[in-house]
């Protein structure tokens, strides 16, 4: 059994070889290559897409669970919502998110209705009351 040091070596000089394989075809070889295998460079571009939506997916529903359960736990600790209120306030935000068209638009009327200003690009301040 190699020691740790020599298991990484190897898995270095592996990585390279494997690198410089890849690296000796043309775009043309690779995708003659595919082709062989009846991959077409449409099944490729599907495929990214799918990938892409699927990694999307994966991430934003975690993120979106996290919100939801920061909001019900800040009506909780701030204005002392049990669970009807908690439940209630957080269906009306579901409908609102369901039945937006963009995000802009409920920015805005934040904003209208609250002067409260939104702002994603800021890192901590995130939400700044205007006056």
């Amino acid at each position: 059994m190699a020691n740790r040091a020599e298991r990484r070596r190897m898995m270095r000089e592996t990585t390279a070889k494997n690198k410089a394989l890849i690296a000796d075809y043309t775009q043309s070889q690779l995708l003659a290559g595919l082709a062989k295998n009846g991959i077409t460079p449409q099944d490729m571009e599907k495929e990214y897409h799918r990938g892409y939506q699927d990694g999307l997916h994966a991430a934003s529903l975690p993120m979106i669970k996290t919100c939801y359960a920061a909001i019900c736990l800040a009506l909780h600790d701030e204005f002392g919502f049990g669970e009807d209120e908690c439940f209630r306030a957080l269906t009306h935000v579901d409908e609102r998110l369901l039945w937006t068209l963009e995000n802009q638009e409920l920015v805005d009327e934040v904003l209208e209705k609250t002067g409260l200003t939104i702002q994603f690009d800021e890192v901590f301040e995130r939400v700044q009351k205007t006056s």
